[in-house]
């Protein structure tokens, strides 16, 4: 059966599919009055949380400043002192003035992180007509310490050779309901994990609708998966005893961690763009 995708970042501001209008700005601050209506829980549907003990250096919280103060909306990865790589649906018209990121950190709470403000961004110039272009480069200041133990920059995959059955590892604070949509969406401030496998673009194409070349996908059994909020988020693998990040969150079902596929970006066919804009 085929599936009609929707980005994963919040239900309640937007559940765009293929067949609809690209670009659309995400409405942030409809997703924070539904989100103060909830009762806030401990995972990524089915993972678990990062030790105590342990940070994932090359994570990043995106933030808005709503309310007076600044709330988790997405993910990123650390590509430099000065660059993130994100989704392009998480920052599409946003003002750069009210988003922050927020560096390691593996708990929401944690006020010792490294908080660099957003002062602009570029999304990928087919974005507006392709989903599967969903990459954004963002500029921050200042710029982070990357001290290699909380806070450090990611590699790449650079080849486009990552088919099936490879094993990956997703992060994020995105829902760990299946619901993703509000109001049964339930968000955590501790950082989750979750191995899972990637998937063949042709067995993906057979469960969801207009995967491209330009991206990977994943699946792991019913109850595991990507939500929202994990937007911007990296899938990362093992390769040459590095860790190099795969993909980057973009877009699923309504219904989160279902037995149908987490479709990303696929950051080796863009290489040459994250290249440009990583100067």
């Amino acid at each position: 059966m085929l599936v009609t995708r929707v980005l994963l970042l919040y239900s309640v501001c937007s559940t765009r599919t293929k067949a609809e209008p690209k670009g659309t700005r995400l409405d942030l601050e409809s997703y924070f009055d539904a989100l103060d209506e909830l009762d806030a829980e401990e995972r990524i549907v089915g993972g678990s949380n990062v030790p105590s003990d342990e940070y994932v250096p090359y994570q990043v919280s995106m933030q808005y400043f709503t309310r007076n103060q600044y709330r988790h909306f997405c993910g990123g990865s650390i590509v430099s002192p000065t660059r993130v790589l994100t989704a392009a649906h998480c920052v599409y018209e946003q003002n750069p003035e009210r988003l922050t990121v927020v560096a390691g950190i593996r708990d929401l709470r944690d006020e010792t992180g490294q908080r660099s403000e957003v002062k602009d961004y570029v999304i990928h110039e087919n974005y507006e007509q392709f989903v599967s272009s969903d990459i954004a480069m963002v500029f921050i200041e200042p710029p982070l310490n990357l001290d290699g133990q909380r806070s450090e920059r990611l590699f790449f995959n650079d080849s486009s050779i990552v088919g099936g059955n490879q094993e990956v590892s997703l992060t994020g604070w995105g829902s760990v309901h299946h619901f993703g949509s509000f109001p049964l969406a339930r968000f955590p401030t501790v950082l989750q994990k979750l191995p899972y496998t990637t998937i063949t673009n042709d067995e993906c194409k057979q469960r969801m609708r207009g995967v491209s070349d330009t991206e990977v996908c994943a699946l792991e059994r019913f109850g595991k998966g990507a939500c929202n909020g994990d937007s911007g988020g990296p899938l990362v693998m093992q390769d040459g005893g590095k860790i190099k990040q795969v993909g980057i969150v973009s877009y699923g079902t309504a219904l989160c961690a279902s037995s149908n596929p987490d479709v990303y970006t696929r950051v080796s066919m863009f290489h040459d763009w994250i290249a440009q804009h990583s100067a």
